[in-house]
């Protein structure tokens, strides 16, 4: 499935924006500040339910307007139009001018895979950065997993907001207990498919960072988790005066990370500026290939300003791949013209459309 066409109504900076795609690769170019990234970000938006940089939908709205739409029409198997709507503080989601029951129900009908500069803190941030990159990877092809996490986070916050407010007082492990009952299903649950998941996506990273960096480097990355240790039902149980001390619940698989590795050193640490670069854009392409795996299908790959970012090297490579029969529609955004249109020259114009904002 691939978008036709898109049309914005006061997302971000575009209060009316009305763009065509082919089934291939489509550059957007334009100068700094006119709206590229908001254009990838609306498309992750309608297929996601929310946006890839900012999770308060009142802050998407243009200044001055009271609500942001975004339309779809995906041409395909089951060609479908999908409208998402924010207006006083609601959002609704169609498909096919029908409202989806929960908008849990919509995600997981299209993949995409964005790449961004900001992508950097996946290698560089917290481990919230990369918990993120695991469930948005996952939520968007495991239901279970979407049910699951939310869940699991709804019974966190509960559980962690009893403990906050007993101030470090005890509180009876019966009633921490009625949290866990939850907690423990959906945590394990979570922990079984994220641990699969890496398995999997190390499975197809290793070669495309190895043919991108052209180096000698052994890549790796492993799962880190509480529930390597135990059982979780005893691992909470075991740690019941430290969550009453500290307020908060200290084990579980919101503690999960991964580490990056190249050989023996951790790549946050040691890693060159490009060896960092590679590693990211690597990550992301074997998460696109771990969604067309599973699903049989291609995602929509979005590249934001990628050319910046890297070096020439590097980008010829990337480009090569990307632009190899493997890969669906993409969608590419940079500042300058004819540097994309010098990178896609051999691309058949059948399969490449410029857009110039």
């Amino acid at each position: 499935m691939h978008l036709q066409r898109l049309q914005l109504f006061h997302f971000k900076n575009h209060s009316e924006r009305s763009l065509e795609f082919c089934n291939g690769i489509n550059t957007i170019t334009g100068a700094n500040g006119v709206g590229k990234t908001n254009i990838l970000d609306a498309v992750h938006y309608l297929a996601n339910a929310k946006s890839y940089f900012n999770g308060i939908d009142s802050q998407i709205i243009e200044h001055d307007a009271s609500f942001f739409t975004i339309k779809g029409h995906f041409e395909g198997e089951a060609p479908a139009d999908i409208l998402v709507q924010f207006e006083g503080g609601k959002k609704s989601i169609k498909k096919n001018d029908k409202a989806y029951p929960r908008l849990l129900d919509h995600v997981g009908m299209i993949q995409t895979v964005f790449i961004t500069p900001y992508d950097i803190e996946l290698a560089l941030g917290n481990s919230d950065d990369r918990r993120k990159f695991v469930d948005l990877s996952l939520c968007q092809i495991d239901k279970a997993y979407l049910q699951n996490l939310s869940i699991y986070k709804k019974t966190l916050e509960q559980r962690n907001a009893l403990l906050k407010s007993m101030q470090g007082r005890y509180i009876d492990p019966d009633l921490l207990g009625s949290f866990d009952a939850k907690l423990i299903p959906a945590g394990l649950l979570i922990y079984a498919r994220r641990k699969a998941f890496v398995d999997d996506l190390l499975s197809h990273f290793v070669g495309i960072y190895q043919s991108l960096s052209q180096g000698t480097e052994n890549p790796s990355i492993s799962y880190e988790s509480p529930l390597h240790a135990g059982d979780f039902a005893t691992l909470l149980q075991d740690t019941y005066r430290l969550d009453m001390a500290s307020q908060r619940t200290s084990v579980g698989i919101h503690k999960d990370d991964l580490q990056f590795n190249l050989g023996e050193f951790p790549l946050k640490k040691f890693g060159s500026q490009g060896q960092i670069k590679s590693f990211i854009i690597a990550l992301k392409l074997a998460q696109y290939n771990y969604f067309q795996s599973v699903t049989n299908n291609h995602p929509i790959l979005l590249l934001d300003d990628i050319f910046e970012k890297i070096d020439e090297q590097r980008a010829q490579r990337l480009i090569e791949m990307v632009g190899a029969s493997g890969y669906g529609q993409i969608l590419i955004t940079d500042t300058h013209a004819s540097r994309v249109e010098t990178h896609f020259q051999h691309i058949d114009a059948n399969k490449l459309h410029h857009h110039l904002l």
